[in-house]
Formats: structure tokens, sequence, C-alpha cells
């Protein structure tokens, strides 16, 4: 009698193992079989003439050139983050080959030698800016394409184009001192502290723009990448629908609005060729 009971109980436990292995493998399935669309994210910051000042994050106006180029004759097409959001929200088709093209900072020449060639070869684009940056030279109204920053009416004439795309880049975190990288929360810091630090910095800037353009941003750019896990959340709950990281990578959307958050980007360093640079995508 004792000796069915115990291999009933074997029986038993090894079906119930079976049912979780089975489980597992149809979540697994279904994750995997979930419709998406591949949308590369390209990462620029500043755009000077001057060669010598070439980097990781700065390239010359004829290299951006030679990226447009590759991009409208390879059959890509440049959508912003509020078509990205549209899909996922409202089900809004996206062109074959969707890509994005972003502008960290909010240096002036992405005025003065950017623009240009985004209306040139008929593309969108999306800049993030940083509100202090803007504010000083909005209220200096210097206007250097070496290292002036956009003032406000530069991105009011920008959005006027219906190419250019603005986002939140922080009001004053885009700096790495006082123990704090960009929007990370800080070694010992609470999360009462930090959630306060956050919430009121990135809430300027987004009241900024609604009362200089009338526009609100739907998407946050994290400075230098720098991500806490507990921001993430904060981000969700001031409203943005989106947000860009600094880590590479070849985006999967789906129609989950979670898939709209920390999305990889590829920074364009200088010194690297067009044909190069685009084989990341591959």
């Amino acid at each position: 009698m004792n000796i069915k009971v115990i291999k009933f109980s074997h029986i038993s436990v090894i079906f119930f193992i079976l049912l979780i292995l089975l489980s597992m493998l149809i979540s697994f399935v279904t994750a995997n079989s979930e419709e998406y669309v591949e949308v590369p994210i390209i990462m620029y910051h500043s755009v000077l003439k001057d060669i010598s000042r070439s980097n990781k994050y700065t390239i010359t106006p004829s290299t951006l050139e030679e990226d447009l180029k590759y991009i409208s004759t390879n059959g890509y097409n440049t959508i912003t983050i509020s078509d990205l959001i549209s899909y996922v929200y409202d089900n809004k088709e996206l062109p074959e080959k969707p890509i994005i093209i972003t502008f960290d900072d909010g240096h002036y020449n992405n005025y003065g030698y950017v623009y240009p060639l985004i209306e040139k070869y008929n593309m969108k684009a999306v800049i993030s800016i940083v509100g202090s940056y803007t504010d000083k030279f909005s209220e200096t109204n210097e206007a250097n394409l070496n290292y002036s920053y956009l003032r406000w009416k530069d991105i009011n004439e920008l959005i006027s184009t219906g190419r250019i795309e603005f986002q939140n880049h922080t009001y004053n975190l885009h700096n790495n001192t006082h123990g704090r990288i960009g929007a990370k929360k800080k070694k010992g810091e609470s999360d009462e502290e930090y959630k306060k630090i956050l919430e009121e910095d990135i809430n300027k800037l987004q009241n900024e723009f609604k009362e200089n353009t009338g526009y609100t941003p739907t998407c946050f750019t994290y400075p230098f990448g720098g991500i806490s896990n507990s921001s993430i959340e904060i981000i969700k709950e001031l409203g943005f629908k989106a947000s860009l990281s600094c880590e590479e990578g070849i985006n999967k959307i789906t129609k989950n609005p979670n898939s709209l958050y920390l999305l990889k980007r590829y920074n364009r360093p200088s010194f690297m060729s067009t044909y190069n640079f685009f084989q990341k995508f591959n």
C-alpha cells in the first residue's frame, strides 16, 4: 500500500514539472513570435566644419551629409519618436525600413549645419535639448556655430518646419559633478531625495517647453546613458511614453508600450567611414 502511494506521488511530481516546462515553452514561443518592427536609431551630437575638433561626439557637415545620402539611397525612411509612439498606441503605420536620427544637447550648429541638410534630403530628425543651455543662450542671444546652443526662438522656428522634433534631455543634470552621473541616482541618496530631484529638474524643462513653444516632449533622453532602476518608473510617472538610452543595438518595437523605453542608439563618432558605421546595423 505504501509503495503505491509513493509511486503515485512520484508520477504527480513528474506531471507537475512537465506542466511547468510546457507553460514556459508556450510563453517563450509566444514572446518570440510577437510581431515587431526593427528600428535603428543614430545618436549624433555636435557638427562642426573644423576637422581638428572632430572626435567621438563631433563630426563634420560633410560626414553627416554622407550619412544622409546613405540613408536615402539604401531605402531607409526617417521617422520621429512621435511616429514610433503613434505606431504602438494608435496603430499608425510605419514606412519601410524606418530609422530615427537624433541629436543630443541642442547645439546651435544643429540649426546652422544640420537642418539645411535635413531639408535637402527631405528627412526628419529629433533634437534633445538641455534646458539650462537654451535658457543661457536665449538670454545672451549668442548664436555662434562653434559653441552656442539653440535659443527658444531657434527651437520655435525648427518646430514650425515640421521636420524637427524636440525632446527632454534634463534641465540641468547634463553633468558629471558632485557624485552624480547625469540623471543617475547618487550613491547613498534615498529614493525620496532622488525622485524629488529628478522630477523637479525634468518638469522644469517640460514646463519651459510648454511656456515657450506650446509643445510638450513625450520622450526623455538620459544624459550619458546614466540610468538607475528607479528612474525608469519615475520617467513613466512623469508622462513620458518613450526614453532614449546610450546602449547600442537595434530596437525591436512591438505593440507593447514597454518596447518604447530605454531605446538603443548607435553613437556616431568621427574618423569612421559612413559605410563602416552603417555595417553596425547588419
